[in-house]
């Protein structure tokens, strides 16, 4: 009961904060429509007049519809990068506050600080997939197949790994003390290696390894498949197994780095430090 009590006050603060600023609502609807819009333009680019080029992206994707296919791996994305911003930053935002170094000396489980802001983190995650699907549906015209239920399977598939690859970040950047740059280096390697606007067969042998090990990569071909493939949970069923696999793997390897993480702070005595 102690613990749960931590994780929900860190939550309701948390929260408080994104309803005391609402404006974040506004890049969160204008986001989901403008960044889809460089990767189609640029596929309607490079497939030439008429639409020549399609036949072949057709062939190595499984699907002739483009748009589709780069909108759900955009919606990930787009998903992830807010993970990394809020709850991967969390700590970070709270040192530069000034508030870490006292909340950390309270007698408390400190990793369920990180919990209670996965918390509000997935209500965001949740609002930022609802918003885009409504306007991917009505503005791009995306024809999604399934239903509401196996689109609910797939992002609680993802869960485990985003929260696991957030935790390593919010750790990594206690340690390192920044944030902007490390930022960019994540969500980098996520939009090269997870095949967010392509498949990932096109990419060199050892490219593919490193997409491999993201339970990204397996999430978003999930959800392509039951999305916009109309291929069912079952037909999805070794990559969310895959995606769930590496995501407890991430998960752990995140307990301990932030385990090492808190050694290390507590015997340096270094959370003051900017």
């Amino acid at each position: 009961m102690h613990r749960i009590r931590t994780i929900m006050a860190v939550a309701k603060k948390e929260l408080i904060q994104f309803i005391r600023y609402p404006t974040w609502i506004i890049g969160l609807t204008i986001w989901p429509l403008i960044f889809p819009l460089m990767y189609i333009l640029t596929g309607i680019a490079m497939a030439g007049p008429g639409g020549a080029g399609t036949e072949a992206f057709s062939k190595v994707s499984g699907t002739n519809d483009f748009n589709s296919f780069i909108v759900i791996g955009v919606m990930i994305w787009m998903w992830v990068n807010s993970v990394m911003w809020s709850f991967g930053t969390s700590l970070r935002d709270e040192q530069t506050r000034g508030t870490l170094e006292s909340n950390w000396l309270c007698p408390i489980n400190r990793f369920d600080m990180l919990i209670g802001g996965a918390i509000v983190s997935i209500v965001l995650g949740f609002f930022i997939v609802a918003v885009s699907i409504i306007e991917y549906k009505f503005i791009y015209g995306i024809k999604f197949t399934g239903n509401i239920f196996q689109w609910i399977i797939i992002f609680l598939t993802l869960i485990p790994g985003v929260y696991g690859f957030g935790t390593v970040f919010a750790s990594l950047v206690l340690w390192a003390k920044e944030t902007g740059a490390a930022v960019q280096l994540v969500r980098g390697i996520i939009m090269i290696f997870c095949g967010i606007s392509f498949p990932i067969m096109l990419m060199p042998e050892w490219m593919q390894g490193i997409a491999k090990i993201l339970p990204f990569t397996f999430g978003i071909s999930a959800a392509r498949k039951v999305m916009i493939e109309n291929l069912g949970i079952l037909g999805a069923g070794k990559d969310i197994l895959a995606c769930l696999f590496i995501g407890f793997i991430y998960l752990i390897i995140a307990r301990v780095c932030f385990m090492a993480v808190e050694k290390k702070v507590r015997d340096s005595g270094s959370l003051e430090r900017f």
